[in-house]
């Protein structure tokens, strides 16, 4: 297989961060926000949440609001990381273990130690598990 020219590749949304600020409740700082990213993302993270981002789909958009809320509530003073990617710019997301035929665009997310995938999500929006996974991660040293 012939690997896509970068025009060829599809794109994340380099405006997005806008986009997250009408959704979010947490401050916009505590956010990082990667339009087209790889999965080497993963293990630069240390403690913290990553984000799989459709702006295009309404159980997204609704999971990110929920998902905001329930850290800022648990973790105001940010001590975990708090990652964002947009889906349409991270396609080795698709391809990664924990998260191949899981993504749908509906909030999948992902708790990360030490740049390891500790859950996830699962398939499509379950947003019930934020808070339990968020305490979880908040625990572990």
């Amino acid at each position: 297989m012939v690997d896509p020219s970068p025009q060829d590749k599809q794109r994340g949304n380099p405006d997005g961060m806008r986009s997250l600020a009408k959704s979010s409740q947490l401050r916009i700082e505590r956010i990082r926000y990667f339009p087209d990213s790889t999965t080497s993302l993963i293990g630069e993270i240390k403690r913290g949440v990553l984000f799989v981002m459709a702006f295009w789909g309404a159980p997204s958009i609704k999971a990110f609001s929920q998902l905001t809320e329930i850290i800022n509530r648990l973790d105001p003073d940010g001590t975990l990381e708090f990652v964002v990617i947009d889906t349409d710019g991270a396609q080795t997301f698709y391809e990664h273990p924990d998260f191949k035929e899981k993504l749908h665009g509906a909030g999948e997310t992902a708790w990360i130690k030490d740049g390891v995938i500790q859950c996830t999500s699962g398939l499509g929006y379950n947003p019930n598990c934020f808070e339990p996974n968020t305490k979880k991660l908040l625990a572990a040293n």
